[in-house]
């Protein structure tokens, strides 16, 4: 499954969007989106849900994301909560193909 970092850029360049534009769109700095999507920062629950707004989903379908850390140890997980990340990959790349427009309106 993509980390929040590595979702966050992916959507960002299905839209079409510089980071300066994201910023724009969010209301946020272009230094937070770049720290977001380098892994130097945490996204906070008020990113996420203005984010899930814009992509007009409910805040649920991104907050998973925050949980998956780079460098997490998937050796040590269970094959269901592998499976899991499976399916959660599979969906967070619908979600990026079908609601990256949003962004842009």
């Amino acid at each position: 499954m993509n980390t929040l970092p590595t979702f966050l850029k992916r959507l960002r360049k299905a839209s079409s969007l510089t980071q300066p534009e994201l910023a724009e769109i969010l209301g946020v700095s272009t230094v937070l989106i770049s720290m977001i999507e380098s892994g130097q920062k945490r996204s906070s629950l008020k990113f996420i849900n203005t984010l899930a707004k814009k992509l007009k989903v409910h805040p649920g379908a991104i907050a998973p994301l925050a949980f998956n850390e780079v460098g997490a140890d998937n050796e040590k997980i269970s094959s269901l909560e592998r499976e899991l990340l499976k399916i959660g990959n599979k969906l967070q790349n619908e979600l990026i193909d079908k609601k990256a427009k949003y962004l842009k309106k």
